[in-house]
């Protein structure tokens, strides 16, 4: 006799299931540690490279993917960095976010923008960070330059 629920009521039992959103991005600097930030066209405010994971995709291949479709550039796929949980987010429900090593760069690195989503991009000293980023992002992404030199990974709980 199986245990196993019939597949009509586990398709309903899944269904009922929370969903979460995920999300991935790379932190890239110039030999001066500055951070490559860019401003979606979609949204107010500026991000890093990078954006939704897709199904049946991993968060670091979706984050070197995003980060060639946005800014054009092929990087060697780095570390674990952080990871974010997005509690209550409004319209956005529940997230997941992992930020990537996505490298130091030549300072003359061509950056071609994905026109369809991003208005532009900028260096940023790690200082600005949070005056361009917000608050949360900001100490999110200062902990994974942290991370670098410690070679940790930091979790964050946002919301809630």
């Amino acid at each position: 006799m199986s245990s196993y629920l019939p597949e009509n009521e586990l398709r309903q039992f899944i269904d009922s299931l929370p969903t979460r959103r995920l999300a991935s991005s790379a932190l890239i600097r110039d030999p001066r540690g500055r951070v490559l930030i860019v401003e979606p066209n979609y949204r107010d405010g500026w991000t890093l490279p990078g954006g939704t994971v897709e199904a049946g995709e991993d968060p670091r291949t979706g984050c070197f993917r995003e980060v060639v479709e946005e800014v054009g550039l092929h990087l060697p796929e780095g570390r674990l960095l952080v990871v974010s949980h997005g509690l209550s987010a409004g319209i956005w429900g529940d997230s997941v976010a992992f930020l990537y090593d996505g490298g130091v760069i030549p300072a003359e690195t061509e950056i071609t923008l994905q026109e369809e989503e991003l208005n532009s991009h900028r260096w940023v000293e790690p200082a600005q960070i949070p005056g361009y980023m917000g608050e949360r992002m900001g100490r999110m992404i200062l902990s994974g330059l942290e991370q670098l030199e410690t070679g940790g990974v930091s979790e964050f709980v946002l919301g809630g």
